[in-house]
């Protein structure tokens, strides 16, 4: 223990950031590359109803020249009036995944998230019937692509693109529509998110030099979790006692335990400790619970006579709420340095006693008992 504790004193332990959460990655859509191609093709198209006219293809052909492409003969200077079609069918039965084209010219988009690279790139070179000089394919990766097998291709990853197109937003967003900034806000962050991969070289150099304090480490917050979740169903029986009128639940959970009435089924106390393992929270919490079909009826409950000191942790908002599934009635929250964790099942029962939840949760169940 005394190891331990030298190790969490004087190591400096990389701390991983959070990466913001995006409408696309609650949509569980972050790298989809179909879906990404669709929003890719929207933006490219100098017509739509985003309002940033060229500012996708200025951005492109920016990175196109900066490849060099120009050197070879290439030149996509003033490439406009294009069709932009996504799933475009090759020669071979293939699909290219965004065809930007025109009569004379055309940027062919093989949109690559997590998949490796394995198309037939002369099967889509050759299903657009333009002259090599006439025509450009692009690798969209997240990372680097070592080698391209065909000329007429190159690579530029998602990272590079977005932030060309964030350089050169300022110019656009006078006449851009606010809805669609948003959207290409979001689209940043998720690019972002992609490409940034969850540990750093330096944190993983950190792991593998201090491997095993590490681990002891992970070891000793599992036994405090099962200390804590132990603990949080001994305080139900201690509540009990001689006469039990709570039945314990969600021993499967790591997240809370709670505590159901034996005489209405719809009410319970929860204890959770789930924030105790957040950075910003560090915290138990216990609160009053309904559930069920009282939560459509909630206005009967304002029959019931509460103190002034009750009143104080009810939920304020607990009558203007919609929520039918569940809903707390009264809220309590102790801070970590407050916490008896020694004693912790002692600590939760004191607290459900003194600081007023026993007394609310037995006034709501004679109510509901009595207006059945």
């Amino acid at each position: 223990m005394e190891e331990l504790r030298r190790f969490l004193a004087h190591a400096q332990i990389p701390k991983i950031q959070k990466r913001p959460k995006t409408f696309l990655g609650i949509a569980k859509q972050p790298h989809y590359e179909n879906v990404l191609s669709n929003i890719y093709a929207f933006y490219f198209d100098i017509n739509e109803v985003h309002g940033f006219k060229d500012l996708f293809i200025s951005s492109l052909l920016e990175l196109i020249r900066a490849n060099g492409v120009e050197e070879k003969g290439v030149s996509f200077e003033g490439f406009c009036d294009y069709n932009c079609d996504t799933e475009y069918t090759t020669k071979k039965g293939g699909r290219i995944d965004l065809l930007l084209k025109n009569d004379s010219q055309a940027i062919l988009i093989e949109n690559k998230i997590y998949h490796h690279l394995n198309n037939d790139l002369n099967d889509y070179w050759d299903t657009i019937k333009l002259g090599d000089d006439s025509k450009i394919g692009i690798i969209l990766s997240l990372h680097r692509i070592p080698k391209i097998h065909h000329t007429g291709f190159l690579n530029i990853t998602h990272l590079d693109l977005i932030n060309t197109i964030m350089k050169n937003v300022g110019d656009y967003l006078l006449n851009a529509n606010p809805t669609y900034l948003v959207f290409l806000k979001d689209l940043y962050q998720n690019t972002i998110n992609m490409s940034t991969k969850t540990m750093q070289q330096k944190d993983i150099d950190f792991y593998k030099e201090h491997r095993d304090e590490i681990h002891n480490v992970a070891r000793f917050l599992n036994r405090f979790k099962d200390h804590v979740k132990k603990e949080a169903e001994i305080a139900c029986d201690i509540l009990n006692g001689d006469d039990p009128f709570l039945k314990l639940g969600g021993k499967g959970g790591n997240r809370l335990r709670y505590y159901t009435s034996t005489k209405v089924h719809n009410l319970m106390f929860t204890i959770g400790f789930d924030n105790l393992y957040r950075d910003e929270r560090k915290n138990i919490w216990i609160v009053v619970e309904l559930n069920g079909k009282i939560l459509k009826e909630r206005e009967l409950l304002k029959q019931i006579q509460f103190s002034e000191e009750e009143q104080k942790i009810m939920n304020k908002n607990f009558y203007f709420e919609t929520r039918t599934g569940w809903a707390h009635f009264a809220a309590t929250f102790y801070q970590l340095e407050k916490i008896d964790f020694e004693n912790l099942s002692e600590f939760i029962a004191e607290k459900i006693r003194e600081d007023h939840l026993l007394s609310i949760f037995r006034k709501l169940e004679d109510f509901l008992i009595t207006n059945k």
